[in-house]
């Protein structure tokens, strides 16, 4: 059983636009879990799970454990 509508030009592109933004958002939200069960990072994910540039991990690859312990010890000073 299929339901057909009619709908306007505008709120057609107003539900692909929600239905598009809906989908990126999934998209980025496997996108960051399977980041997250990764153990090891190149530059560019590792500046993007750390929220720093690719400029700041130049000639890098660290483990996130690495970067976890390091974060945790240098939290007072990150404020």
């Amino acid at each position: 059983m299929a339901l057909e509508m009619e709908l306007s030009p505008v709120t057609e592109e107003a539900f692909k636009k929600y239905f598009r933004e809906l989908l990126l958002e999934q998209v980025n939200e496997i996108r960051q879990d399977e980041m997250k069960s990764r153990p090891y990072l190149n530059k560019k994910d590792m500046a993007a799970w750390l929220g720093v540039s690719k400029n700041t991990l130049d000639k890098f690859i660290i483990g996130k454990q690495t970067a976890l312990e390091f974060l945790k010890d240098h939290e007072t000073y990150m404020l």
